[in-house]
């Protein structure tokens, strides 16, 4: 069950008759069982055991400020789930034990934005780090697949500030996102000549019925040379409701600065029976343009079934395999099974 407070927007409006009050819900999701993972690749290593993958929580507030505006924002706290600072993921943990002098680091934030919004549009500024778009999203039919993204070839994702327009028009809504890089995070760091990339952003979404489908497109400044760096990205995901089941599909093209190409493409279907949900999603990875021997295609597949226990706990069971290089045949796999709670 949602948590509401009712905050004072803030403490200078108390001072005034006509103070304003805004409301703020806590919410939060929790997801603890049974793990084991191999790497694969050229040294292939397995690994179990129980515990708890996901502790989050988020603050969600929002104020009617006269005039047709409302504001609002969340804030979002992670790593919950790590008592006494540990990451199953080795190079984190170092860099973990180099900001907190060791494994007792503090929690840390997670997404942040906040939004002024009328009927006309809504403008968002915040720093956030989205999931991924081909094994999440609509191109994954609202299926959750824990770490999918992460480990299943579709590409690193990184933390950005970012400042965006969304217009509604009839079905469709516009947005226009301008982001900065991960090394230019935080106030006075966006400037030109950093070495990280700012990236502007056309997308529209559309929903009528049963359809849903979402299309973006990316341009990045500060180019290098030699395929190092990225100059654009195409992205096209959707999905359909059948009735007895959500097919879904996705792509992200990028193109290098010297016109090499990395493509992740998804297809994925679930499917409702009472309490259980079935799923299941196939993705690759093609590369081409670069050097002969990284060029070619990485394959992989994740099965999930979930059981409702009721509207906000249950039960999940997931198996997740994954084409860990070009040059090696062993595969990484993930099999799950976790409770997991909202509120």
């Amino acid at each position: 069950m949602k948590k509401t407070l009712i905050a004072l927007a803030a403490a200078a409006s108390l001072a005034t008759s006509g103070a304003a009050f805004a409301q703020a819900t806590i919410t939060g999701f929790m997801a603890a069982g049974y793990g084991v993972s191999t790497s694969g690749g050229a040294t292939t290593a397995t690994t179990g055991g129980f515990g708890v993958d996901t502790a989050e929580l988020y603050i969600t507030a929002k104020e009617d400020i006269g005039g047709g505006l409302t504001a609002g924002g969340t804030m979002g706290i992670g790593g919950l789930e790590r008592a006494g600072g540990f990451s199953p993921n080795a190079k984190k943990q170092a860099a973990l034990d180099k900001v907190g002098g060791g494994a007792n680091y503090p929690t840390y934030g997670t997404n942040y934005t906040m939004y002024v919004q009328n009927a006309m549009g809504k403008l968002t500024l915040g720093s956030v780090k989205s999931g991924d778009y081909v094994s999440g999203g609509l191109a994954s039919s609202g299926v959750n697949y824990y770490d999918f993204g992460d480990y299943g070839n579709f590409g690193d994702r990184t933390r950005r500030d970012i400042i965006s327009l969304d217009v509604p028009v009839g079905p469709i809504s516009l947005t226009l996102s301008h982001q900065e890089a991960a090394n230019q995070v935080g106030e006075f760091n966006g400037a030109e000549g950093a070495t990280g990339q700012r990236i502007s952003v056309v997308s529209a979404s559309y929903t009528e019925g049963a359809l849903k489908a979402n299309t973006q497109y990316f341009t990045y400044d500060n180019q290098g040379t030699g395929n190092t760096t990225a100059a654009s990205v195409f992205r096209l995901s959707g999905n359909y409701n059948l009735g007895m089941a959500i097919v879904g599909a996705g792509m992200q093209r990028a193109t290098y600065d010297s016109s090499a190409t990395g493509t992740n493409y998804g297809l994925s279907a679930s499917v409702p029976m009472g309490p259980m949900t079935l799923g299941a999603m196939a993705g690759w990875r093609v590369t081409d343009g670069f050097a002969a021997a990284a060029n070619g295609t990485l394959n992989s597949f994740s099965l999930s079934a979930v059981y409702a226990l009721s509207k906000r706990t249950g039960v999940t069971g997931q198996y997740s395999s994954w084409d860990k290089a070009l040059t090696s045949s062993n595969k990484g796999s993930l099999a799950l099974l976790l409770l997991t709670h909202s509120f």
